[in-house]
């Protein structure tokens, strides 16, 4: 695959959440980032949510398998990774729902076996874009519901719309509102949007050039009584009258959260 948003697929994993028994406690959904060391050299983490990553003892992280350098789809490792507790690291914040795994040795290890992109850290948005504003189209990938290509093993790519002016905090937290169907399985999913679209309205596009931005992260959805829910992460989860409106944690808080990482 090829295409800008083709590779975007190879860079969201499936999360499962395990007790201390190997018993299947929740599914969510993450993506790796990159971030620059020096010259070539960068370190890789796994992006989720608290709620996913916090308090709970063990992961499994699915990947494609690889062969010859190309991904086989319709094979997947397992990578398991204990003592999550101690390898997170949340946001500072209490109420920014991210939370950010280093695993560059591991992965690096597993080169050969697994396929894999990662989004470079220069793709987080800064949210000073000029082209940036409301009512733009974005794109979130993950898996709504546990839902996925079981024969290709893929996540589900899916699109709403800025629904809070992203240029503003909003509620005064580093968020946004999208209108989309926020559901279970969703959480961790990386928020894209595509402004080449806009270069060409203002007559700024350059031939062959695509201006992709990483916005932020799923965490929330809105639900009718006016609350605000973590979208559970829990197998066994109660139905509630969603309203089509999902909260995004900005990726100016990303990078908060992965600069605050020791680079060790």
């Amino acid at each position: 695959m090829s295409t800008l948003f083709e590779q975007l697929l190879y860079t969201t994993l499936r999360i499962e959440c395990k007790d201390n028994d190997g018993n299947l406690t929740g599914i969510g959904t993450g993506f790796l980032l990159s971030r620059p060391v020096s010259g070539d050299k960068y370190k890789l983490y796994l992006v989720s949510n608290k709620h996913i990553l916090i308090g709970t003892p063990k992961i499994l992280v699915s990947f494609i398998c690889k062969e010859n350098g190309e991904p086989q789809h319709q094979r997947v490792h397992k990578v398991e990774i204990q003592g999550v507790d101690q390898a997170v690291k949340g946001h500072p914040d209490p109420e920014v729902d991210i939370a950010a795994i280093e695993c560059t040795g591991m992965l690096v290890d597993m080169i050969d076996r697994i396929y894999y992109k990662h989004i470079p850290y220069d793709l987080l948005a800064d949210f000073d874009e000029p082209e940036l504003s409301i009512a733009e189209n974005v794109y979130f990938v993950g898996y709504p519901a546990g839902r996925f290509d079981t024969s290709n093993n893929l996540p589900l790519m899916r699109i709403g719309m800025i629904a809070s002016h992203p240029k503003f905090d909003f509620n005064g937290k580093p968020q946004f509102v999208i209108d989309a169907q926020v559901f279970p399985g969703s959480s961790g999913s990386p928020v894209y949007i595509d402004l080449t679209y806009e270069n060409f309205r203002n007559g700024r596009i350059v031939v062959g050039e695509r201006k992709l931005k990483l916005l932020g992260i799923v965490a929330q959805t809105m639900i009718r009584n006016n609350e605000l829910q973590a979208v559970p992460s829990s197998t066994n989860y109660v139905t509630q009258e969603v309203m089509g409106l999902g909260i995004v944690f900005k990726s100016t808080a990303i990078k908060e959260l992965v600069d605050s990482i020791p680079m060790e």
